[in-house]
This record gives structure tokens, sequence and C-alpha cells, in this order.
């Protein structure tokens, strides 16, 4: 594409008219001026300009409205194509029904506005409309689909707008609509330039062209549409290469030619880079060769990076391997086809190449792996680089600069020019993740180490492996490399160097901070270092900064009145900050508002001005709290509840408002810096209008200063903050301008920072603020050093304090100095959300003193402050006392490190002390009360200790809170010197975790929990296997119970909270320390050994999961548990909740003599009995069992099977030795006639003796034979056995002699016997008719009625004690569910079993036992109908219906409601509805309307009981004829065929086919072949005969499994439901949830279908209603 192309492409894009004659583009189309006239304009005419393909339906669109056109339009110029879309091509190709086109585009245009802000919701609109059009004109849709496309594309929505261009393409294959092969390729054209051609799209586009097209014109249509795909910017997609080459061998065409000619035009396109790797993978070759014969390819390579290739370091050198094949590498090492090679193109920098080459390899990161082959192209590159000089980027990245350091190291080695960041640039090298990967390929970082301008890369790189948890193998490599360690000697002398420069702690510890991970190596790297800070006393440190200033010296009276006012009545200073309950701190300068709980109050400089209780009323917003504004003496309260803004004013609490104007945040965010001002007059300023106490809407809140005369508030000009002159009686704005203390601060060679600069006027009893001020004004003005970089701050009083030697990022900003007694003058400087405070004489980073956080507490620097209060309210600051001030300033080192050693042998003895009490833990544990209170005590003794020592040391430091942030200081250095000497100290070997669980380092390999829950699935019984793969819960638990039930002392961890239990009686006693927990339920397994035994000799079972088995077989039989029979039980066993259920038993061990109760698990609490309920095994020898101490027994069951896990050793000793048992291909069918009686077929046994492995692959099915479906069915009938009898089964397949498994096979005989005891002669469903997965429902019930218990059983219904309807026996009471599955069952059945079946008898039989067991009146059955179509209750509804009272029930607790329904208590004072099927008279019952009026469709077993009354579905039931599917019509109804054959002139064959597609839900080509026997030749002739008639349509759509429909409107219902004809909706019912099933027999089903045709009612699209008719817009 040429560079005018470009432009002109790029012009029509943005919708430019451009000359006549500009461009040839297919993508252009002549713009035409069109003139029409109307008589009621008289002779005045309409001038459109219309694209010319657009131009006949534009004449067709006016003509509706009456106007003409006149002459034939000329061309005025070009303009982007536009195909034909709706409602234009409507009108063009059916004006019948153009109107009704019309009379949709209000509606497209309504949707159209929301498309861009609500697109989901136009979405739905436009997908409705299609609804409509699809039932009445479906070939409407495709234009339609793509006009809202066209929507979402004006909208920069692709992802929709590729939906709907995919659904107008579905629409033509499921209507068979004839296309227009020039107007669908210029719209697929059209929507690739837009971006908005999906893969699926293309990829049933190429489908469609092999079927329409012939094989060339085909594949050039593709082809065409690819490339300019392309070069819209889409990417090649994955199987771009495949659907090409079928194209290409279809229309016989030379494969290499044509791919080289289409390779070249798709990598020059830009998209490319994002090709698939399956797209580089197929055209590697090809590719190769193209680049070798044209040299512009090979430098378009050098050009392509593929993001999409892979990001492994084998994905990169794969596309350098396709370089160096194709020739293209050599134009970077000036190989020998370099020369000329660019065909007259610029060759490729190969700087820059290799700039772009090594970002690319970082692949969003700061760094990338070792790669050797670019190592070795880069020393191929080397001379070349050198030679041009041109510098390389090798630090570029996505988000932070960063480089591979081998790659680095080369370049410097090789002298390859570099471009460096700025000395200031972070730059991260990832030396931890480069010293752990060991290659043979990595270098030995000498060259980057001897380059003065890489190696301080080199030395931050290792300093930075102290900012993350680098282990200490990374250390020890660090430390013994030759020349890292090097850089690590400097880096710590340097760092020791910081330590020692540090004049204040903060920087002291800040230095030690970064030196402790070094810890493991410093000493053997750098031993003077070490010693060097180990020498250094702490003690100077301290005293520095005593001397010159701390925050607790002052205070605000006002402020620590209203605190302890707060924790008086609204909590307990102790109390935790919880929700709530958390202090709120407000503007109100110079006052401040204080919140908490229900007390508000506001503190002026010198009192409170304010104490105000809240009327918040219960209920807001929890974590919302309240915000507050004050002004006049009048408090305004703000607050959120039930998502609306409520307010009221202190002094009219009653009258709540809503405000208007500013809004307030629902969520607190913290204690802002801005403060509003007070004015003279009254009123408050806040940067908006004044603010008057009672006012109901609220001003914008922004900075505001003031000198007591002119107000300012913050502004911008452009990028720049600036103060503008503001009158807050109008809140409008005037003139830039500052403050004369502002303006004073102005000079040339600095920078004014206006957002840092305050001015407020002087207020009453602000005169003595430590921040000085001139008498009139407060506040200060901030500067920059244009040549320095760094900070002044000025006050008003001219004083003046300079930050020096700060670097970026983070610079702080000077606030001033705070004048304290004696002289002090602390620098405060705010920084990153703090305030630190530097000795006057220090300003620089290594002399900061402390740092508190306005709005929080003191924190450890100023542990004597309760509230730090914001900035501006630091003038309210006065000392606290100033002898103690004075005292601070006059101290000594010496008095300083007495104090210091005083403390710490304070600090040692109680150490020393607490060390020598018992552990709680190793004794009897400790609830968390007790010990928390021993820990506080203890704390408050060594703060009293410390205090007195502090006290005694300054005898004239009298105020406690100056003398707690003393003390606060002193326990900072004693942790920071505790801090030095352990750096120096050697490591301590890692100890082991102490109370670690009993055998918590078992992890063997596939012994964890998730795979152990696989290979035990569908066997082990139970639930509570939620384990996953990192867990070995399960084993450690197992052996643990093992250890113990023999007699051996749990070692685990302390039994939690043991104090708070009860004591045990009857001469029980509890171990203090437990087995472990376990997140799997495995207690069922000891009954299920022999099954278990089984699956892991089967050929079927993956190995890992046979390893688990294994493992858990070998846990077993380490103890009782493998001799459980007869002397261990599994016990349910209770006792009363305490203590608000917080008793905690998971792994205690009981003892009472020899008997051993082991707790596994449980602890739920039951609300309604009050009591937890526990898990365990009783383990007594004797077999005696009784009672457990005082718990309740409430369930128990004695092992007893009789395979016992003594058995378990010789069949994993067999499995070890000889492998999985060989499979028997014979066995399945041996088994199933073993059987007999068609219980069973080869499908289910197989899966039998597979042992029912959990989601088989490929593998695990190779030896059974089975395909995927043909398991499925096997399995799905198998589980529906049920777990207890399935394990059964399995177990009965194994020998006697386990080992006979490898030499006779599983034990068939025995499995035939078990299931005849388990399940007699119970009746299934043939398995062919299974394995066609056709059949819904629960059969089982049906056609057993005498072994279901819900069926030939009754029960009685009570309300119980907790008001809830319960049935004495639980297991005869049918519900909804249960109903609806057995008549699903019934119906499908009677659909699809053939007549002649003998199951076909037994169909009546299940009807009448339903029939039987729904006459007993005293059933009640829930039919879930407690909710109306509405989402209101249907009990309401039912009482109104009926007349009675909206509440209020008999003494029964039931209510009643005619002789149908009945009312139950349900939740809360709801209730549940309940149906008495017996009260029914019929399928005409009233109540059946009422049940469909009120609930509608979502119900399906609201219909249950309407169709078990039905005389069709009986006649469906007992329907029989010649033996064969009834869906033959030649079989069933052949009078019928003949009539249709007749009365339509086909053909008999054609006839049946026909009245299937007709009558039955589901005509698939494949059904209608199986009921009729036909051979293919047969059934593609009655197809094509059909075909040929208007009776069908052609087409193709998805799951529908056949290409002939009726003519009408189509549901495309999900999976399992098939997709039919919206015209049998009226023949059965189709709830879209499961494959229909017709309700009547099959004969009588075609015989309704074929009357419907012949009485006018055939398939036939609905008549479109829109808004308007044809005439109605003349």
């Amino acid at each position: 594409m040429t560079g005018q192309d470009t432009t002109t492409a790029l012009m029509l894009d943005a919708g430019a008219v451009l000359p006549t004659g500009t461009t040839d583009r297919e993508d252009a189309d002549v713009l035409t001026a069109r003139t029409y006239t109307h008589p009621a304009l008289d002779d005045r005419p309409v001038v459109r300009l219309v694209p010319g393909t657009l131009g006949e339906a534009e004449d067709l669109a006016l003509d509706f409205l009456g106007l003409t056109r006149q002459a034939e339009p000329p061309v005025v110029g070009q303009v982007r194509r536009e195909t034909l879309g709706f409602p234009a091509w409507a009108l063009v190709n059916d004006p019948a029904n153009g109107h009704h086109a019309l009379a949709l585009v209000k509606d497209i245009e309504r949707l159209a506005r929301q498309a861009k802000s609500r697109a989901g919701a136009a979405k739905e609109g436009f997908e409705a409309l299609a609804d409509r059009l699809g039932r009445a004109v479906p070939h409407f849709l495709p234009t339609f689909h793509e006009q809202a496309a066209r929507i979402f594309l004006r909208h920069e929505n692709t992802t929709y707008a590729a939906t709907f261009f995919g659904k107008a393409r579905e629409a033509e294959r499921v209507h068979g609509l004839t296309v227009d092969e020039d107007r669908q390729r210029a719209v697929f054209l059209e929507f690739a330039f837009a971006g908005a051609l999906t893969v699926k799209a293309l990829k049933e586009y190429v489908r469609d062209l092999s079927r329409r097209l012939d094989p060339a014109a085909a594949w050039q249509q593709y082809r065409q549409l690819a490339v300019e795909r392309c070069a819209a910017g889409l990417p090649p997609y994955a199987s771009l290469p495949q659907d090409a080459r079928g194209l290409i061998k279809t229309a016989g065409i030379d494969r290499q030619a044509a791919e080289e000619a289409f390779l070249a035009d798709l990598i020059a396109s830009p998209s490319v880079v994002r090709a698939p790797a399956s797209f580089w993978k197929a055209y590697r070759s090809g590719l190769v060769d193209l680049a070798r014969r044209e040299p512009a390819v090979r430098a378009r390579l050098l050009e392509i990076l593929p993001t999409e290739l892979g990001s492994s370091v084998a994905d990169d050198e794969s596309w350098l391997s396709l370089l160096s094949d194709s020739g293209a590498a050599d134009l970077l090492t000036g190989g020998t086809d370099a020369e000329g090679a660019s065909d007259g193109k610029a060759t490729p920098c190969p700087a820059d190449w290799l700039s772009r080459w090594a970002a690319h390899r970082k692949h969003g990161g700061a760094t990338s792996d070792r790669s050797p082959a670019t190592l070795d192209l880069v020393r191929r590159m080397a001379p070349q680089l050198r030679a041009l000089g041109r510098p390389v980027d090798l630090f570029a990245a996505r988000w932070r600069k960063g480089a591979d350091l081998d790659l680095l190291d080369l370049a410097a080695a090789e002298r390859i020019p570099l471009a460096l960041p700025p000395a200031e640039t972070e730059v991260h090298l990832d030396l931890d993740r480069w010293l752990r990967q060991d290659h043979p390929d990595r270098r030995d970082l000498t060259a980057t180490a001897a380059d003065p301008r890489l190696m301080p890369l080199l030395h931050r790189a290792v300093g930075s492996l102290g900012d993350h948890r680098t282990s200490r193998e990374t250390l020890e490599r660090l430390a013994a490399h030759p020349v890292l360690s090097r850089v690590l000697h400097t880096w710590l002398g340097e760092a020791a160097d910081r330590y020692l420069a540090a004049t204040g702690l903060p920087a002291a510890r800040l230095a030690l901070t970064d030196l402790r991970p070094f810890r493991p190596v410093a000493a053997a790297n750098n031993p003077e270092a070490v010693a060097r800070i180990t020498a250094h006393p702490t003690a100077p440190l301290l005293a520095r900064t005593l001397r010159a200033g701390i925050y607790d010296e002052l205070g605000w009276p006002a402020l620590d009145q209203a605190l302890g006012r707060l924790d008086t009545e609204t909590r307990a200073p102790s109390r935790q900050h919880r929700g709530s309950d958390e202090l709120v701190v407000a503007d109100a300068w110079p006052a401040l508002i204080l919140a908490r709980g229900h007390k508000a109050l506001v503190v002026g400089p010198d009192g409170i001005l304010l104490d105000h209780d809240l009327r918040i009323p219960p209920g807001r917003d929890h974590y919302a709290r309240p915000h507050f504004r004050y002004v006049d003496g009048e408090l305004l309260v703000l607050w959120w509840q039930e998502n609306k803004l409520h307010a009221y004013w202190s002094h009219r609490p009653t009258e709540v408002f809503t405000p208007d104007g500013e809004s307030v945040p629902r969520w607190w965010s913290g204690t802002g810096d801005t403060v509003s001002v007070p004015l003279p007059g009254g009123g408050r300023a806040t940067g908006g209008r004044t603010l008057h106490a009672g006012d109901t809407t609220l001003p914008p809140d922004r900075p505001v200063i003031g000198d007591g005369t002119t107000l300012w508030r913050q502004g911008r000009q452009g990028l720049q903050q600036v103060w503008l002159e503001y009158d807050p009686a109008t809140g409008s704005h005037g003139r830039v301008s500052l403050p004369a203390l502002l303006r004073a601060a102005v000079s040339d060679d600095t920078d004014l920072l206006h957002e840092e600069c305050r001015v407020l006027p002087l207020q009453p009893g602000l005169e003595n603020t430590p921040f000085g001020t001139d008498g009139t004004v407060l506040g200060r003005w901030v500067r920059s050093d244009r040549t320095t970089g760094d900070r002044t701050a000025g006050t008003p009083d001219g004083r003046t304090v300079t930050l020096t030697g700060h670097a970026p990022p983070h610079l702080p900003v000077p606030l001033g100095s705070l004048a304290l007694p004696g002289g002090a003058a602390p620098v405060a400087a705010r920084s990153r959300g703090r305030v630190d405070l530097y000795a006057t004489d220090d300003t620089s980073p290594t002399g900061a003193l402390g740092h508190v956080v306005t709005g929080e507490r003191g924190g450890e620097y100023a542990s004597g402050t309760r509230l730090v209060p914001p900035l501006e309210y630091w003038h309210a600051l006065r000392p606290r006392d100033e002898a103690a001030s004075l005292a601070l300033r006059t101290l000594t080192d010496a008095q300083v490190t007495e104090l210091l050693d005083t403390a710490a042998t304070i600090t040692a003895e109680h150490s020393a002390a607490r060390s020598a009490e018992p552990d709680a833990a190793d004794s009897d544990a400790d609830t968390d009360a007790a010990a928390a209170k021993r820990r506080a005590v203890a704390g408050n003794d060594l703060d009293q200790a410390l205090r007195a020592a502090v006290s005694a040391a300054l005898p004239a430091v009298h105020d406690s809170r100056v003398l707690t942030g003393v003390l606060g200081l002193v326990r900072v250095t004693l942790r920071h010197t505790e801090a030095a000497v352990a750096f120096a100290a050697p490591p301590a070997a890692p100890q082991p975790a102490k109370n670690q669980e009993m055998f918590a380092d078992h992890k063997p390999e596939h012994g964890d929990d998730g795979t152990l829950r696989q290979a035990v699935s569908r066997i082990g019984g139970g639930g509570g296997w939620w384990g996953g793969s990192g867990q070995w819960t399960a084993l450690r638990q197992i052996r643990s119970v093992n250890h113990v039930l023999s007699g051996n002392p749990a070692t685990g961890k302390p039994l939690s909270r043991a104090r708070a239990l009860p004591p045990l009686t009857g001469g029980w006693s509890s171990e203090d320390r437990t087995v472990p927990r376990s997140s799997v339920d495995w207690a069922p397994l000891l009954e299920r050994l022999r099954p278990l035994a089984y699956r892991a000799a089967s050929p079927a079972l993956a190995s890992h999961e046979r390893t688990a088995l294994l493992l858990l077989f070998q846990a077993i039989s380490e103890g009782p548990l493998a001799r459980a029979a007869g002397v261990i039980r599994h016990i349910r066993i209770s006792e009363p909740a305490r203590d608000h259920h917080r008793q905690e038993r998971i792994g205690q061990v009981l003892r009472h003599g020899d008997r051993t109760v082991v707790i596994i698990s449980g602890g739920g609490w039951d609300r309604e009995t009050g009591r937890i309920d526990w898990e365990a095994l009783d383990h007594d020898p004797a077999g005696r069992f009784g009672a457990v101490a005082d718990f309740a027994l409430d369930n128990a069951a004695v092992c007893t099977a009789p395979w016992t896990g003594e058995r378990l050793a010789p069949v994993a000793w067999l499995v070890t030795d000889k492998g999985p048992a060989p499979w028997n291909p014979d066995a399945p069918a041996a088994l199933a006639d073993a059987i007999g009686d068609g219980a069973t077929g080869p499908l289910e046994a197989a899966v039998l003796l597979a042992a029912l492995p959990d989601s088989p692959d490929a593998a695990v099915l190779a030896p059974t034979g089975l395909r995927t479906q043909q398991w499925k069915t096997g399995y799905a009938r198998l589980t529906a056995l049920g777990e207890g009898t399935t394990s059964e089964l399995i177990g009965a397949l194994l020998p006697d002699d386990p080992a006979q498994l490898w030499s006779i096979g599983p034990d068939t005989a025995a499995a035939a016997r078990r299931w005849t005891e388990l399940r007699g002669g119970r009746l299934r469903i043939p398995e062919e008719l299974a394995l066609l997965g056709v059949i819904t429902g629960d059969p089982e019930p049906v056609l057993n009625p005498a072994a279901t218990p819900w069926l030939t059983r009754t029960t009685v219904q009570r309300v119980n004690d907790h008001g809830h309807l319960a049935a004495a026996d639980p297991e005869a009471l049918p519900n909804g569910r249960q109903l609806a599955g057995a008549v699903d069952a019934l119906a499908s059945l009677a659909y699809h079993l053939p007549y002649g079946d003998p199951l076909r008898a037994r169909l009546p039989e299940g009807l009448a036992a339903l029939r039987r067991r729904l006459d007993d009146p005293g059933l009640l059955v829930d039919l879930q109908i407690n909710w109306t179509s509405t989402g209101k209750p249907t009990s309401a509804a039912l009482r109104t219906a009926h007349h009675l009272p909206p509440a209020g029930a008999s003494p029964t607790g039931l209510t009643p409601v005619g002789e149908v329904f009945v009312l139950s208590p349900w939740y809360g004072s709801s209730e549940a509805v309940l149906v008495r099927p017996a009260g029914l008279s019929g399928a005409d019952d009233p109540a059946h309307d009422l049940v469909d009026g009120l609930v509608g469709s979502r119900t399906h077993g609201a219909a249950v009981l309407r169709t078990l009354h039905d005389a069709g579905f009986a006649r469906a039931l007992a329907a029989d004829g010649p033996p064969g599917p009834a869906q033959d019509p030649s079989r069933s109804a052949p009078e019928l065929v003949a009539e249709a054959a007749a009365a339509l002139g086909i053909g008999e064959d054609a006839a049946v086919l026909y009245l299937q597609l007709l009558a039955l839900p589901d005509p698939t080509d494949r059904n209608c072949v199986r009921w009729t026997g036909w051979k293919p030749a047969r059934a593609k002739r009655a197809r094509a005969e059909l075909a040929a008639t208007d009776l069908v349509v052609e087409a193709k759509r998805a799951r529908a499994g056949r290409s002939l429909f009726l003519p009408c409107g189509w549901l495309d219902l999900k999976a399992p439901a098939l997709p039919v004809e919206t015209w049998k909706e009226a023949l059965y019912p189709l709830t879209g949830r499961e494959r229909a099933a017709p309700h009547l027999p099959v004969p009588d089903l075609f015989a309704l279908a074929w009357e419907r045709v012949r009485s006018g009612d055939g398939p036939a699209y609905e008549e479109l209603t829109t808004r308007t008719t044809r005439k109605g817009r003349r």
C-alpha cells in the first residue's frame, strides 16, 4: 500500500468526501445528489447526498413518505462504501413488507441511543427485535443484524459488533437464505476494515465458500478477505494456515506458489506481529524459502517481533532460529546475504534491532531469562555494532528499566556502545533470579564490574537483594561469587558508613534495616564493617534527639480534655478500634470536630466549644461514618442511610433534610489538611459561597487561604496551580494574585510551590503558635531552589528553614521550625503521608529525629500523644512542661548512656523471668483470654519498671505525657541496640517448629488429599472431601490415629482452650496433645477396603491414583485400623454448647482403661438443640464399648467388614510387583450374561470391571476399549445404583485369593450373585436406549413401584416443635422433584420405547401407582410454588383468592386453602404452599389454572399433577401397535401417509419424512433412518424429493441434526433440549430445560399435526406486528 493509498484510506475512514475519481479502491463509492419533490412543499425541492449503492433504497424509503425523485442524480464526490443495510435492503428486496422494516426504525434508533452508555440493554433489545423478525420475515435478519453491528461500531464496541455480524451469517445458514456473493463480500470487507470480523465468522465463511463457489473463486475470495482483515488491524487467526491450505488443495493450484504470495501479503501487515504461534509454526518453511529469495521479506522479518509466539526462552530462540535460517540475521551481522539485501530499502539498523529485541524479550517485565542464542547472535553482531557506533538500549522496558545481566556483561566485554538510563533512574537487574539460575552459559560479570558506568548499577542490584526475602542460599551464592563478593564487600562498607553517619534514630534504623538481610554472610564478607556497626554507640542518637526536641513536649490541652471525655462517655480507652466506633476528625478551623459513637465535640484553641449528642437514627450504613460542618456555634451533622444522604443542624435536630450542592463521600477517607476559614461577619468560607448556619445547600469544598482582608481559593492556569482572589458572598473568583506573605517569597532563582503554601488569618488563642506569627497571619511559604533543588520554608515571624541533601522522587516539604522551651527549634517537614522532625543543624535525611502521622496516635516517636491533629491545627499547640523541656535540653550523652543501661538491665531481667515461667502450651493448654491477661500483666509490670527508671533519671520531667514520650524513645533505642547486636551475632541454626502436628513432615508424592479424593471417588462414601493437592491431612490423621490407638500418647499440638472444657466424668481422661485435623472424611473407607483393593489393581486406574491407594493401604495397615472389625466403631457424640459454642475438641484423645476415643472431626452447632456434634472413632479391644463420659451418643456404627486391613498388604505387594491386573476383553459380556434379565449390559459391566474410576482420560479408556460416550453411559447407569451398591459390587469382583486377578481374572460369578442379592429383579431401561441419551427423568421408581417407598408407603405429616412440617416416615413422602422425574420418565419411555417392547407394559402400572399414592388424603406435596411469577409470596395471593385473612392458622399449625392447598409455617413469618393432590378433581380442576396464573411456567412441578390426570397422557403410556418404532408413520399410521402423499403430490417416502418433520420433536436425519430402517440411498432420495417442494426449507442449523425444516420460526433451545420449530409449540410441552416428550400417542400426534395442515394452520411464518401500517406514514 502506497503512502497516497494510506492517506486516502484514512480520509475515507474519517468520513471525508473526496473529489470524483480520486481513488479506485473497492471500499470507495460515488456520492450522488438526489432531488425529491412533494405536493405539500410546492416548488421547494429536497436534496439529499446519498452513496450510490444506497440510492435506490433511499428512493423507496422516501417514496413511503410521498417524496418523488426527480431526474437522474449527478455524482458529486467519493465516500466510503456502505452496503445496503436495514431497512434499505428490505425496501429494495421485499417492498411488500418494507413498511414493517420502516416501522422498526424508531425502535432501532432508540436502541442506538442506548448502545453507548447501556450496551448490554441495547444488545438485549436488538435480540428481542431479531426474535420477532425470525418468526415472521427471517430474510430481514442478516441486514438487521448488520445494522445493529454498525451501531455498536459507531460506539467503538467491536465485541458486540462482531457478535451481531456473526448472528447475521448464522441467520443465512439457519433459514437457508439465498446469499448475494458480491454483497456478502462487501460486508465482510466492511467489517474486516472495522476490526470486527471474528475467527468464528471467518471459519464459517470458509465452509460457506466451499459450498457455494467453485474452488478457485472460493480461494481468491478468502485470500482477499484474509489479507484485508489483517490490513484492518486484526492478526491472523490460529487456524488460518489450515483453512487456506484446504481451499488451495481444493482449487488444485500450486501450493507453494500460492502460499508464498499469500504470506508476502500477510507479513506486510502491521498486525502480523500479533499472529499466534501456530501461524509461525505452520508457515515457517514457506517463510524461510520466501525470505531467502526476497530481500524485502528478510528486512521485514527484522521489523517483526511476534508478541504471541510465547514468553519462554525457547519461544524467543525459535524466532532467532527463523531469522538465522531465512538469512535475515545476516543483515545484523554483516554476513554474505547482507549486501543488497533490502532491494533499495533502507537496511535495518543492528543497534536499533538489538534495542527492540532486548525490550521484546522482557515480555512486559523489567528483565529476561538467559538466552544462549541471543548471546551468540550479539557476539556475532559485536563488530558491526562497534563500527556503527550507535548506542544500544538494553534497559528499555514497559514499566521500569531493567536489563539481562548476561547480555549486559557481554555488551560490556565486546565494547558495544550502550545507552545508559539517567543516574537517578531505578534500574532492575534481578540479581536474585540470576544467582538462583545456575547455568553453564552464565557469565562471570567481570566486564560489568570493570566498567565504571555499569558498576553503580551492579552495586545497587546487590543492595536491592535486601528489599525482598532473599533466601540464605542465594546470599551464600552471592558471597561465594568471585566478582559479586567484592561488590558486596564494598556495599557493606558503604552501608556501615551510612549507619555511622546517621545522627538521628530513624536514619540509623533505616541503615540497619538495609543491612539486616545480609546478616548470614556479612561477618564473613566484611568483618571490619560488622565490627564498626557493633562498636558504634546508640546512646548519642537518643541524647541528640532529646536535646533537639520531641513532639511530645507540645500539647493541646483542650484536645486532650475532649479525648478524655469521649473515652469516658462513649467507650473504654482499651477497646479496640472497630467499624463505626472509630474516631471521626473533621475541619472547623481553628476548631476541630471530634466524634465517636453518639457524641460529637467541637474543640477550640482554648476549650470545648460544643458538646452534642448525635441524633442519628439506628440503621445507618455501618461503615459509612458521619460527616460534619461547624458554623457560628452550630454543628451540621450528615450521614448516609439506605443509600441516601441525611442531615440536620444541632440547634434543630428534629428537622432532618437531604442537603443539596456539593456531594459528600459515603466512605470515610481520613482526615485531610484542607481547612475552611471563619468569616468576621459570620459564616464559613469553604471555596464556594459562604456556608451559614441553617443552610441546606453545601458549597464546594476547596483549599482556601486568607490574610484577614482578602480570600483566595486554589485554581489552575493550564498545568500550573495558582491562587485566585475569591468572594465568598457570591462564590465567584477574580484575578490571580498572592497574599503579601507569599509575594515576599518570590525570587528569580526559585520556584514558589503554590500547593504547599498556606496563609490563614490569626485567630484568638493561636497567638503563641510554635510556628511563629507576625501578629496578623499564620502559615508559610515554600519554594524550591532551581540550582540545588533544595526546598525552603518561611513563616510570618521571619524565620526560614531549608532541607538539604534530599533526592527525588520523595522530596519532603518543609513546614517551618517548632519553637520549644530552652531554645530548641526542630524543623517539621511533610513527606509521604507523615510529618518528619529534623534537628536545626542537620536537615539532611540522616538528621531526622522522628515522625508522626496526622489524624493518628503519636506512634513510637511521640507515644505520649493521643492524637496528632492536622497540620493547620498545630498552631494551637503549646508547651506541656517547660521545666521538663529545659531538662531535656541539658541532657548529656553520659546521662542517656546510664539510662539506657538501666533500662536494658530491667528488660533483660524481665525476659529472664518470663522464660522461667512454664509454657502453658506444654502443660495444660490455656484459654486465649487467660493467656492474653498474663501477657498484659507482664507488659504492665515492665512498663512500670521502665517508667520508674526514666523518672529517676529525669526528675525534672513531671508531665506524664512527656515522660511517656521519652519512655517510648528509650524503648525504640533499646530495640535498635538489640538489632545491631543481633546483626553481628552469627545466625542461629533453624529450630524445629514448636507444637508441630504429628507426622507434619509426611508428604509422599501423590499422597495428597486431592489425589486421594480422586482415587477413592464413588467408593469412599460420605462427604467432607475438601482437601486440595497441597495438603496431606488424610494420611497424617490416619497414621496419627493408628499411633494413639496402639496405646501411644498423642504428640501433636496442644488441645486448644483445654481449661474452658468441662471436666470428664466416669473415669475418662483427656490427653493434652492432639492428633492433626483432616479435610478428608476417611472413616467410611474402613468398611470399603475390599473394593478399594480391587480398584488399586484395575488397569483403568491412573498411575498416580494407584500410588495414592497404596499409600492409603500402608497408612491403615500400621495399627489397629487394619483390624477394625468388631473393635472399632464410628460414633457421633454431642454435648451442650458452652461459652458461645466455642468448645474445640477436634484431635482430642479420650482414654478409659483400654478404650480410646479419638475425635476426628465435627464442631457443628445445632441452633435448634443448642448442642455441638463430634465425629469420633471408638476403639475397645474387648468389643464391649459403652458410654463416652458425659457425651450423648447420637449414632454408632461398629465396623463389621470381614475383609480387614490385614489383607491389604498382599494386594499392595502384588500391585507393586506385577503392576495392574490384565484386562480381560471377554469379561464385560460374561458379567452381563451372568447377571441376566437385561438388568445390565456390556458397557455398564465394563465400567464396573474397571472399578468405576473418576473422569478417565484416553489412556485410562484404552484398556477397556470403550469410547467416551460409551463410558459416560455405563458410568451414569452404574452410579445411579448408589455408592453403597457399586462399592459392594466392585468388592465382589476381587477373588478371595487376590493373586487370581492376575491369572484367572475378576470373580464375575460372585459379582453376579451379589447383584441379585442387592438388586433382585428390578427392571431398568435397555442399555442401547440409555446410550442414545434420550430418556429423561428417573425411570427406575415407575418401572419398579413395589420397590419404591414413596410409591408404596404412606406417612403422617405434622408441624413439629420447631414449627416445621415433618413426616413420620420421610422415605414415604414424595417431593415435587421425584414426581416430576417420574412423569418425565414415563413420557420419554412412552415416546422412545418401540411398540412390542416388554417394558411398555409396565408404564400403565407405574402411572397407576403414582395415581394411587396421590389419592392419599393425608399427603401434602411441596411443588416449589411458594413464589409467584412477579416474585411475591404465593400464599398471600391464595389467601386473597379464597377470601382468607392475611394471617392465622388452625390449631395444627396448618392453614387449609380450599380443598387443594395448605399453607405451612416457613422461614420467619412467611408460609410455604403445599398441595393436597387428593383434593384435585382431575386435569380440568380450576386449581391447575390458578397455579398457572400465579406461578407461570417457571416451575415444572406445577404441571405434574395436571399431566398425571390427563387422559391423553394415559393413552400415550398404554399405546401399542405393530412391533417397531411408532415414529415411523408407515408403520403406526399408514393411512395417514397415503393421504398426505396424495394431498401433497409427493411420494410416500417423502410423505413419511414430511410427517416426521411435521409432528415429532426430534426428527434428526439419524433418528429418521433408525425409525424407518431405510438405507442411506433411500433416505437421500426422500430428502431430495421433499426439499424440492415449498413444504420445507433447506438450511444449516446448530445442533439440529438435519437439513430440512418447516417454514416457520425457530426455537434455538439450549442443551440438553433440542432446537425445534416454533409451530410445534402447540403439540407438546417445550420447557427448554430438557428434551421434549409428547404426552400423546405418536399416531395421535401425527394425526393432530396433519389435521392442522388440512385446516389451514400449517407451518408458516407469523404476521409481523409493528407500530404502524404501510399507509400510516402517508
